[in-house]
């Protein structure tokens, strides 16, 4: 039988093994312990081939599968994405992504008219501070990185000067 470690799948979908163990464990997969040449004739989780396409069919449906993770050295984009333009043009989602074009397919499975307003190189450990700061007045919280703000372009404004007083990400 054919097996996918853990590993090598995490590496594929862009999960650290950590999160992808987690990952399969809660969607109720059960992995088998196998020696490899990659794990140097170690045990390593694995699950068989037909498991692992079962996988990645359930992250891809989750509109996952093509992002990008983020790299050792914590570099991507910090993005502003309107949710349902048509309806609430202020109602924009907020957030950190290796891949902003992935992450906009991945808000559409659930929003699919929503539009990327705006992006700038950006470090995850600053996205929180560009949170509270581009929010800090006129933007009401509504949930998960989601909010309803009075001026879209305010907003943007706030993020231009925030990303200018950062370092080169």
């Amino acid at each position: 039988m054919e097996y996918v470690t853990v590993k090598e799948l995490a590496r594929e979908l862009g999960l650290d093994r950590s999160n992808m163990r987690k990952y399969v464990l809660a969607a109720g997969f059960d992995p088998v312990k196998v020696r490899t040449p990659e794990s140097k004739g170690q045990l390593t989780l694995a699950l068989s081939e037909d498991e692992a396409e079962l996988v990645r069919a359930k992250r891809e449906s989750e509109g996952y599968l093509g992002i990008r993770a983020v790299g050792d050295d914590g570099k991507g984009s910090f993005y502003i994405i309107q949710l349902i333009p048509e309806l609430i043009p202020g109602r924009v989602k907020l957030g950190f992504a290796g891949d902003v074009g992935a992450r906009l397919r991945a808000h559409r499975t659930a929003a699919p008219t929503a539009e990327l307003v705006r992006s700038w190189p950006c470090r995850k450990a600053w996205e929180v501070a560009a949170i509270a700061s581009v929010t800090r007045e006129g933007c009401e919280f509504i949930s998960n990185e989601v909010f309803d703000c009075d001026d879209l372009n305010t907003l943007v404004s706030r993020a231009d000067d925030f990303f200018a007083l950062m370092p080169g990400a």
